[in-house]
This record gives C-alpha cells, sequence and structure tokens, in this order.
C-alpha cells in the first residue's frame, strides 16, 4: 500500500495542535456528514428549493445532480457552488442522525472524541453550533481534502485505540495507510449506502450508532480499556 501522504495544512494542523488530548485515551476520530448528522436528507429539500434533484445512479456527486428543467447534469463548478450554498445556508440547521448523541456520550466515558469534519473553515462555527445543538459537544476539526494526514497527526497524539467512523470509501483508503488505526464504515442514510459494495479498506461496516458501539466496545475490552 502505498504510504500515506503526512503533509497536513497548515490551518489543520494547528486544530489539532490546539486540542487538550490526553496520550493515555483511546481515541475515537468520527466524521459529521452522514455519520453524525443526515446529511443527505438534508441536502436533497435544499437542491429541490434550487431547482436540482439527486438521480441516486451511484454514490457520487458529480454526474447524480441534474437539473429539475431538463435533467441535464450540472457541471462541476455548478456542483461545487451548490454544495457550497448548502454548507452557508444550512450547517446550522441540519438535523443528527438517531443514536448518534447518546452512543457519543456513552462512548465518552472511556474514549477521546473528535469530529473531524470536511468543511469549508469559515462554517466551522456553524457546525460547532450544531454539535452543540444535539448535545455533541467534542473538539472539532475542520479538514480539507485528504483525511489521512490529519487522521495520522491525531494518532500521534495517542499511545493508545484509535478509532476512525465515516461514510466515504475513499478516506478509509487513505486512512488505511496511517497504521494501527480501526476503521468503521457507516452512512446514516440507507439508500446512500444501498449505492456501495462492501468497503474495502474498513475494518467494519455498521448499520447503526448500535452497532458501532457494540463493536468499539468489543474492541476497548480487547485493549483492555
Amino acid at each position: 500500500m502505498t504510504p500515506v501522504q503526512r503533509t497536513i495544512p497548515p490551518d489543520v494542523e494547528k486544530q489539532i495542535e490546539a486540542l487538550p488530548l490526553d496520550n493515555r485515551l483511546p481515541l475515537l476520530i468520527t466524521d459529521a456528514d452522514e455519520v453524525l448528522f443526515g446529511f443527505m436528507a438534508a441536502f436533497e429539500r435544499y437542491m429541490e428549493r434550487n431547482g436540482a434533484f439527486f438521480d441516486w445512479s451511484s454514490y457520487r456527486l458529480n454526474g447524480n445532480i441534474r437539473h429539475q428543467s431538463d435533467r441535464s447534469p450540472l457541471d462541476g463548478p455548478a456542483v461545487k457552488a451548490l454544495l457550497l450554498g448548502f454548507f452557508r445556508d444550512e450547517t446550522r440547521n441540519i438535523g443528527a442522525v438517531d443514536g448518534a448523541a447518546e452512543t457519543l456520550a456513552r462512548l465518552n466515558q472511556k474514549m477521546q472524541v473528535v469530529v473531524l469534519t470536511n468543511l469549508p473553515h469559515d462554517h466551522r462555527d456553524d457546525r460547532r453550533h450544531a454539535l452543540m445543538r444535539h448535545g455533541m459537544n467534542y473538539p472539532l476539526v475542520t479538514n480539507e481534502g485528504s483525511k489521512g494526514p490529519a487522521v495520522h497527526a491525531l494518532a500521534a497524539r495517542t499511545r493508545g485505540f484509535v478509532a476512525f467512523i465515516d461514510d466515504s470509501p475513499s478516506h478509509h483508503h487513505e486512512v488505511a495507510a496511517v497504521g494501527d488505526v480501526h476503521k468503521i464504515h457507516f452512512v446514516s442514510n440507507r439508500r446512500l449506502s444501498g449505492l456501495l459494495g462492501p468497503v474495502e479498506h474498513s475494518d467494519f461496516s455498521a448499520r447503526s450508532w448500535q452497532d458501532i458501539r457494540n463493536y468499539l466496545e468489543r474492541q476497548l475490552k480487547r485493549h483492555g480499556h
């Protein structure tokens, strides 16, 4: 496997360095959209209000977001603009995934929790507001692009067990090169999850936060926590 790229953006590195992590405790690194928050349901409503729709042909946004008027696909810049508009307008309002807050609260009794989300840094305060509103007031890192370097930097902050939860197969591939990180694949939207086959580089595929809790509690016990 190709070694993970260690270069981390300075603004991401600064956020990680400022985290009050205890190097003796296990660490849970969790994504936000489609893991803690119901991204796709909210984004579909936003697309509908803005003359677009998702045609559910594949997991990718590009090529699957189409104009309502003639069903033609939006080009790359238009998809990016729509997504940025969604983050601008809806990051504070997005709903939480069932079981996320309760499960994290239980796991946080034994593990440190960090939310690692790919989100424009300008909307960091909006995401923090949403996390707090739903009872998930955990340290937050906004990232860009690959999550491999950020996970590598976070994992280096502890000598204990490290777990990573994300919906994106590409992020699991990137994090697989980091080393001893337990990778949990979870997509809260069942229809979106159905567009994916097995995720090659994950260690466990979850269908609910109860599945995640059961898996992590087993792993913690095996690692003496």
